[in-house]
């Protein structure tokens, strides 16, 4: 009973309310006003220049601390691949369409320009993860944005190296990947996270062993209330708290996706289609990680991973949204339709 006296029990919950308060905050100052309005000018060039400049300064921090590995601007508060993500959805977002596609070789390497500079700067704290998740959201936006079938090879040449570096099997990468593939040939080290997972999940069965009562938070499973927290659900709440969490991202993600289709204006048809991918990656990387589907490297999962960095900009893109929403037009016409929703975009 005398460690629920101290305050330090409650340190990360509090803080977590606090993020969200703050960062609920500028979400709803952000969405009375008009998207177009802060997407003028070299705004959305400078917001991507910040981001470069944090992450030149977590590099130069891991450089003078020493240290192996160094993904933080303020201590272990501020991740600026999180903030990296919107940037990158807003840029993306603004130059396709004040260019009108990118079927000119110059604005496609324009447009390539941030997120692979992003991207190799990633590399170096060294985030593969974050990195490969920066190149995956900007493929599929470009394409959206009417990149033409020609410079495919283009971008694979641009891109490919960064993905080679990203995911070749070496060092720590190498531990993983073979963890991932037989997590039992070294139980107690390299496949020893995995196998904990994959226990909660079995422990949990159908209904879960109940809120709380859980035993792999409480030590067993490292990262329980971050990039493995979905274990813990599982352990908790089963196989029926798991599908409900699914279907809350479902619902989520599906209304960015069909307010995407709806608006008419290709600006905002664009972010939403970006935070819609965003929230999409996230879920689908979290879910395939804890139950070994693909190799383990953490993504948070928005809104139930613990992290301020993630909250804090999770919450910042469904406010961008939702300026999105308040500001536009949105066509009546048919979800069925035959023509593709983002048809003004790929013929601009």
């Amino acid at each position: 009973m005398e460690n629920y006296s101290k305050l330090n029990i409650y340190k990360k919950p509090l803080l977590q309310f606090m993020v969200f308060t703050v960062a609920l905050f500028f979400a709803t100052l952000i969405a009375r006003f008009d998207y177009r309005l802060y997407l003028r000018g070299h705004f959305p060039y400078l917001i991507s220049a910040s981001v470069v400049l944090s992450l030149l300064f977590v590099l130069v921090k891991k450089v003078l601390t020493g240290r192996a590995v160094e993904r933080w601007l303020l201590g272990g508060s501020v991740q600026p691949l999180e903030f990296a993500k919107i940037s990158l959805v807003l840029f993306l977002s603004y130059y396709i369409v004040k260019k009108g596609n990118l079927r000119q070789w110059r604005y496609l390497f324009g447009a390539l320009f941030f997120p692979i500079l992003t991207a190799l700067l990633l590399l170096a704290q060294p985030d593969r993860g974050g990195a490969v998740f920066i190149l995956a959201l900007t493929l599929l936006m470009v394409y959206v944005g009417g990149i033409p079938k020609k410079a495919y090879l283009a971008v694979l040449l641009l891109v490919g190296p960064i993905l080679y570096i990203a995911l070749s099997s070496k060092g720590y990468v190498a531990e993983r990947l073979s963890a991932w593939k037989d997590p039992f040939a070294d139980p107690e080290d390299s496949g020893y996270q995995i196998i904990q997972s994959l226990y909660a999940f079995a422990r949990g069965g159908l209904m879960g062993v109940g809120i709380g009562q859980g035993i792999q938070k409480l030590g067993p499973l490292p990262a329980s209330d971050t990039d493995y927290v979905m274990a813990v659900v599982g352990e908790e709440l089963g196989f029926l708290g798991v599908l409900a969490v699914a279907l809350l991202y479902s619902f989520l993600v599906g209304r960015l996706f069909l307010h995407a289709y709806r608006v008419k204006e290709p600006m905002g048809k664009l972010i939403l289609f970006g935070t819609a991918v965003n929230f999409a990656l996230s879920f689908l990387w979290n879910m395939a990680m804890v139950s070994n589907l693909i190799p383990p490297k953490g993504i948070a999962l928005p809104f139930l991973s613990y992290g301020a960095s993630n909250l804090f900009s999770s919450v910042l893109f469904l406010g961008i949204a939702q300026s999105v929403l308040n500001h536009q037009q949105v066509s009546s016409s048919n979800l069925f339709n035959t023509s593709s929703a983002f048809t003004p975009l790929r013929q601009a």
